[in-house]
């Protein structure tokens, strides 16, 4: 029985320190959000002018652009 209860506490011990890691993990994440909540919403970037058609604005995509070619 003195066995198991030494297990037991050295398992408890081990725990112990994951638990404290998770914690603070979830407080500096409450933390960052409470901060992000008091911050103004960042400026939403000019729309992009197509070098084709310079009277239109489009928005252009960051990614590449490819073909979709079946053989």
């Amino acid at each position: 029985m003195k066995h198991h209860l030494i297990r037991l506490d050295r398992i408890a011990g081990e725990l112990n320190a994951w638990l404290l890691a998770i914690a603070i993990g979830l407080g500096v994440l409450d933390l960052t959000v409470l901060i992000a909540k008091c911050l103004p919403p960042l400026p939403r970037p000019p729309a992009a002018v197509s070098a084709d058609d310079p009277g239109r604005n489009t928005v252009q995509s960051l990614a590449p652009q490819t073909r979709d070619v079946r053989s």
